[in-house]
């Protein structure tokens, strides 16, 4: 059995700000890690973007949590590898603010090759079977998967801090 973390954070940015008052407050960010808390993969204004516990304190993460998920060998590997295809090919994805919108009414919205950061964890979790996930994976804001992964049996829920 492998660990992986999903991590749930809270910026101060405008962005984030926006979204944590339109979402009705919580965690404005959400990625995953498969080697323990060292390296973090996600989306950002810059597209699918690879973060470090040093980039979250210099970016003010002042609120976070982490989920820890036991997941099968095989499960691992088709992470890692939809990862990697994701870092070898960064240039053709882009992060989606019109997805985030969309997601925030509860409006199903997917273009090819777009993502935000919750919508790229949900399809990474739902495709490998590592969580099952009860909606779309475009319908998830980091908020979405606190409330779902709370009620998640066998998770380990830890605080995470950047400092």
């Amino acid at each position: 059995m492998r660990t992986i973390t999903i991590l749930l954070t809270k910026h101060r940015d405008r962005m984030s700000m926006f979204l944590y008052f339109l979402s009705i407050g919580g965690y404005t960010h959400s990625s995953i890690s498969l080697d323990d808390g060292l390296t973090y993969y996600s989306f950002n204004f810059r597209g699918f973007c690879i973060e470090t516990k040093e980039k979250h304190k210099k970016h003010g993460v002042t609120e976070s949590v982490c989920f820890k998920v036991k997941v099968s060998e095989r499960v691992y590997n088709l992470l890692k590898a939809r990862i990697k295809h994701f870092e070898d090919n960064r240039e053709k994805y882009q992060y989606t603010l019109f997805g985030v919108i969309c997601c925030i009414f509860k409006y199903k919205f997917v273009k090819e090759d777009y993502y935000f950061c919750s919508q790229f964890i949900a399809e990474l979790l739902s495709t490998s079977g590592a969580v099952e996930l009860k909606k779309a994976s475009c319908l998830y804001l980091p908020n979405h998967f606190y409330k779902e992964l709370k009620q998640c049996t066998g998770l380990e829920q830890t605080l995470y801090n950047p400092i």
